[in-house]
């Protein structure tokens, strides 16, 4: 791990620096673990108690922290510093640029510079993969797969036939970019003809898509995620949708086809989106909801089927009190009865 200078680590993350500047840093850890030589880091006031007992050398705080034993890396934004800082002091490992003898590679593929192919990996034909690729044992490219730089494949990971992925992008473990979309129309006896799934996958820079989520090509033309976005475990998205920059599908998402996500939407775990939809830009839909329709831009949306969140609430706290509201119906019921009878 590398040894850094506080002044230097302050520098870095762009950081006000409070205390003795010439500590030494060897590592990050959390409060409860961390030791002489570790940076650790409050990012919510929950922790300050914690914080006053912690045995770090350095604190990364935010600007409202008010503790003053430890020296201070200050930051206007904690987390995104404390994300840098993981970065700078526990770096991923990078193995050596190089094929592996077990790596089957097509003649007609081609690899940029600094590229490392691990064991059993398979790069199909025509395939171009850009400047500083690490590809994990078993991670498998169809033919005609273009990625840019910098790409990153775990173990498993699949992009099928002629897909496209651009710079930065980031395949963990099992992920399968440019499966068949789920396209079936119906014969006359009743059985199901397989629709061909003739398109691809576009992948923009930067996109992250995370264990064992699927990424369906296009029947025709190409599914899209856009530059930034960050697709969690778990999660499906159908043939032909458009999802746009630096969108959020938590784990277990499910979005059916021909749907468009606008930028910069947000789609908690487990919510269920249905096919030929548009999520306005900026809307947010919270845990284990579910839309049969459009959502606006930037609102919030909670409930199967969503709607906006505060009446959400609302409805929410009327329904636990239902039971309450029938027994109170039914005894006025009864009062009225008698009293309409006389």
């Amino acid at each position: 791990m590398p040894i850094m200078l506080l002044r230097d680590l302050a520098q870095r993350l762009e950081c006000a620096l409070e205390g003795d500047a010439d500590i030494e840093i060897r590592n990050i850890a959390p409060l409860e673990e961390a030791g002489a030589g570790d940076l650790s880091f409050v990012t919510d006031a929950r922790f300050t108690a914690a914080a006053a007992a912690t045995a770090a050398s350095a604190l990364l705080v935010g600007p409202d922290y008010r503790g003053t034993r430890l020296p201070l890396l200050r930051s206007a934004a904690p987390q995104l510093a404390l994300a840098r800082a993981i970065a700078l002091l526990r770096p991923a490992p990078r193995p050596a640029p190089g094929v592996h003898p077990t790596a089957c590679i097509h003649p007609t593929a081609r690899l940029g510079a600094e590229c490392h192919v691990g064991a059993y990996a398979v790069i199909g034909a025509e395939c171009e993969i850009g400047d500083g690729a690490v590809i994990h044992p078993h991670v498998v490219l169809y033919d005609g797969v273009r990625v840019g730089r910098n790409f990153l494949a775990h173990a498993h990971a699949i992009v099928r036939e002629d897909c496209q992925l651009g710079d930065d992008v980031i395949l963990q473990p099992g992920v399968v970019i440019g499966g068949d979309g789920f396209g079936f129309t119906r014969r006359a006896d009743g059985s199901h003809e397989k629709i061909p799934q003739a398109g691809a996958v576009a992948l923009g820079d930067r996109v992250e898509v995370q264990a064992n989520s699927c990424v369906d090509r296009a029947t025709l033309g190409l599914t899209r995620i856009g530059a930034g976005t960050k697709i969690d475990n778990l999660t499906q998205v159908a043939h032909n949708c458009r999802i746009g920059e630096n969108v959020i599908l938590c784990a277990q998402v499910g979005i059916a086809g021909s749907t468009t996500i606008e930028d910069g939407v947000l789609l908690a775990g487990q919510v269920g989106v249905a096919g030929h939809c548009t999520i306005g830009r900026g809307a947010i839909v919270t845990a284990q909801s579910g839309t049969h329709g459009d959502l606006e831009p930037g609102v919030m949306y909670s409930g199967s089927p969503a709607f906006e969140h505060r009446q959400w609430l609302r409805s929410t706290a009327v329904f636990a009190k239902l039971g309450e509201l029938a027994k109170s119906v039914q005894e006025l019921r009864a009062a009225i009865k008698p009293a309409a009878k006389g």
